[in-house]
């Protein structure tokens, strides 16, 4: 019985020793990953001040935050990947009003013709994205003005794709329709832009 009361508090001990420190590596572990977050936080918003539509930029880009964690290229490559995805489901979204049977023919003719405009913009975002695979390098600064080319005539693309839409005698709803679907991807793009301008010239 002696020998027994003598080991208890020994096991109690070294049971207290081992849960305080299993406590204190959970801190640590959470310390550390509140840091990173907030790190990463603060890096995409000081890197999308610099686009014309900074909220849509972090709203677009937190959801990669443990993608890109503090690196340029990285946030480039999630704006890319943003934007591109915008574009896919813009394009899906135009493509089943294409399919409308009560459209005019000044209607249909301008949606088909916007349908096609986005596609050359999804095929110029994953022309940008490729070129992006492959960055390193000595040419590194030839290849983001690629990239900065695709992504540009991909906006240019989404900008012509209204141009059809104008004059008094097209379907306000449908207009009003496409016209906010556009908007949207646009402000990807251009966000998009504005950080890959903003890395080729800080490199």
């Amino acid at each position: 019985m002696e020998s027994f009361s003598h080991s208890k508090p020994s096991h109690f001990l070294v049971l207290s020793t081992i849960l305080v420190l299993l406590y204190l590596n959970i801190i640590v572990t959470v310390s550390a990953h509140t840091d990173n977050t907030t790190t990463t936080e603060s890096f995409i918003k000081s890197s999308c001040a610099v686009t014309l539509y900074p909220k849509v930029c972090i709203e677009s880009l937190s959801p990669y935050s443990d993608y890109i964690q503090t690196s340029s290229l990285a946030l480039v490559n999630a704006a890319l990947n943003a934007t591109l995805k915008g574009s896919q489901e813009t394009l899906n979204i135009i493509s089943e009003l294409s399919k409308g049977k009560n459209l005019g023919h000044r209607e249909a003719e301008a949606i088909s013709d916007c349908v096609e405009n986005l596609k050359d913009s999804v095929y110029e975002l994953q022309d940008g994205m490729i070129q992006m695979k492959d960055i390193d390098g000595n040419d590194f600064q030839e290849k983001m003005l690629n990239v900065l080319t695709w992504v540009s005539a991909a906006l240019t693309d989404e900008d012509t794709c209204m141009d059809g839409f104008e004059g008094d005698e097209m379907d306000v709803k449908i207009k009003s329709s496409i016209g906010i679907n556009i908007f949207k991807v646009a402000q990807l793009t251009s966000n998009a832009l504005a950080l890959i301008k903003s890395i080729s010239t800080s490199t």
